[in-house]
């Protein structure tokens, strides 16, 4: 290990701690900003078996000062390979298993609609499957420029992993959804031959 990679880690942790001491302060505070955040939202994806794919996690709001996410994962069927901050660290399943941790903080304050807080990439396993992406309410932190609290309700997200020709894909209509259990039934009844009761246009 060279010095270069001590001193970055070092960095790191160091800012690492620092933001989560503020948070940790302004949750025991608990005072409510007249800021808004309007959305917090994790990503959603439908991938083949064996895909890659990165998650955005975003928020809508007119003064985010700091923010901790935690997103937890379905590890039975997807393992997280990497993660981004945009304003700070994050970490793969060291405060929790299955779970990303996402710290940042910005003095000026994070404002807009839709804006990348964190990335997280993900890489699918082998089988077919909806693995949740899930924010822990319990350790979610979110505070405007002045210190106070912010409350939202987060949107989670989801991987889709559907292997080519099992029938459904992200564009997939709710017909056709239809029509390919219709045909399952069948099958499984024996009479691969029986119609499907569903046409779509």
């Amino acid at each position: 290990m060279t010095l270069t990679s001590v001193m970055s880690r070092g960095w790191r942790a160091t800012i690492a701690a620092a933001i989560l001491a503020v948070l940790t302060a302004l949750a025991f505070l608990g005072i409510v900003s007249a800021a808004s955040i309007s959305d917090l939202t994790v990503g959603s994806a439908t991938v083949a078996p064996g895909d890659t794919v990165t998650i955005n996690i975003t928020a809508t709001s007119d003064d985010l000062g700091a923010y901790r996410v935690d997103v937890h994962y379905d590890s039975s069927l997807v393992s997280a390979t990497a993660c981004t901050s945009t304003y700070g660290v994050c970490s793969i399943d060291i405060v929790a298993p299955d779970t990303v941790r996402m710290n940042g903080s910005n003095v000026a304050g994070i404002t807009g609609t839709n804006v990348v807080l964190s990335t997280i990439t993900f890489l699918a396993g082998p089988t077919d499957g909806t693995a949740a992406l899930t924010v822990n309410p319990a350790t979610l932190i979110v505070a405007d420029t002045g210190g106070n609290s912010l409350v939202v309700t987060p949107t989670n997200g989801a991987i889709t992993i559907l292997t080519s020709g099992s029938g459904e894909g992200p564009n997939t209509t709710a017909c056709e959804k239809s029509m390919a259990s219709s045909k399952a039934a069948a099958s499984a009844k024996g009479n691969a031959n029986e119609r499907a009761v569903v046409h779509c246009q």
